[in-house]
């Protein structure tokens, strides 16, 4: 099929908060609009950050509900009447809500296909769950009425084959970078907050929500391996933070820690330092990894599920060891902290694999089959 016989694309996101789903909602949906496709967005509750970044060709259906199931009835009577050619949902909990529903309205829009980007590792993610048996149940029952999923990670795909009976229908695309913008606002000058690295330390950085599967506490726990002149900066806020910062009391390293909150441009921090840290224990395909190293800073991280493994080519842009290793991590951290990584080398490889021009192409390969 040639991308002039695509007449009409449907994106269907919860809102258009900041998130790694939402904000690839909005790059997809843009695209094809460059693409000469007519584009719609069905959104159930009409809210969010992004909504100021998606173009204004878009053709916004606001279902006005807050929640996607009291949404459903409104949402399909929506597709029906747009008849599109592609439908494509961004995120889990939207995909699974819609799965059981594909089957019937294939048969009142026969010539559409049904695309899900999937964001998570299900079989941990539905763990976490109130009702985890019933989530397994729902994917394995009804995520293969979808005619394609897409997995950001190898890790996810395996999953979903593995347990929920779909490998066939996955396709892997990865998480692409704005790598301009992140130069560009890397390059900003950073707000009066009067921080700035101690340039006598070797200082390391992470940035992320500071949920519980992130395990910062195991980053605080590998601080305890390394001398002294090693700083680590925590940029994020959320609902473990006073808990860190009680950990950060307990183990003495008040000194060798700062909590800088969540920042709108945490790319002047990953500028100017010297190694970038991940202790999750698990990941969908984590971006910031890929915007660390399109700034030529090196990764160390746990191996955990969710591509990790894929992003980083030992020895060339950073280092890993298994998860809950902290005496190990602190062991690469040493190690890479007199590497010689050659950071033109990193940021170029990283541009090469996840620039929005390259991962946005597979997109339209999917759509077109």
């Amino acid at each position: 099929m040639d991308v002039n016989e695509l007449k009409r694309l449907v994106g269907l996101i919860h809102a258009l908060d900041v998130g790694g789903a939402e904000r690839m909602m909005v790059t997809i949906l843009n695209y094809f609009v460059s693409e000469g496709l007519e584009v719609h967005l069905i959104i159930f509750d009409n809210r969010g950050a992004l909504k100021k970044e998606l173009n204004p060709e878009v053709i916004v259906n606001d279902l006005s509900s807050p929640s996607v199931m009291k949404g459903m009835p409104k949402c399909l009577k929506r597709l029906k009447s747009i008849k599109p050619d592609i439908i494509f949902t961004g995120i889990g909990h939207l995909n699974i809500a819609l799965a059981p529903f594909v089957p019937i309205m294939k048969y009142f829009l026969p010539q559409s296909r049904w695309l899900a980007r999937e964001t998570n590792i299900v079989s941990l993610q539905n763990q976490t769950s109130k009702y985890p048996k019933l989530f397994d149940w729902l994917y394995k029952k009804t995520y293969n009425n979808y005619d394609v999923i897409i997995a950001q990670s190898e890790d996810m795909k395996d999953d979903l084959g593995n347990n929920y009976g779909v490998l066939e229908k996955v396709e892997v695309i990865n998480n692409p970078i704005d790598h301009e913008r992140v130069s560009r606002l890397a390059n900003v000058e950073k707000s009066q907050d009067g921080f700035s690295f101690d340039k006598n330390k070797i200082n390391l950085l992470t940035v992320a929500g500071l949920r519980e599967e992130k395990r910062h506490d195991l980053m605080l726990e590998t601080l305890t391996y390394l001398p002294e002149q090693y700083h680590l900066t925590i940029v994020g806020s959320g609902e473990q933070e006073e808990a860190l910062k009680e950990l950060t009391k307990k183990l003495k390293l008040e000194e060798h820690v700062s909590f800088e909150g969540r920042k709108l441009n945490p790319y002047t921090y990953m500028k100017e330092a010297d190694l970038f840290l991940l202790t999750s224990e698990r990941e969908g395909f984590p971006n910031v990894l890929l915007e660390a190293n399109s700034l030529g800073l090196p990764i160390i991280a746990f191996a955990c599920m969710g591509g990790i493994k894929e992003i980083i080519s030992e020895g060339k842009n950073g280092f890993f060891v298994n998860f809950g290793e902290s005496k190990l991590l602190a062991q690469e951290i040493m190690k890479a902290s007199s590497f010689k990584f050659n950071g033109s080398e990193i940021r170029n490889s990283t541009i090469n694999k996840y620039s929005k021009e390259f991962i946005l192409n597979k997109y339209k390969k999917i759509f077109l089959i």
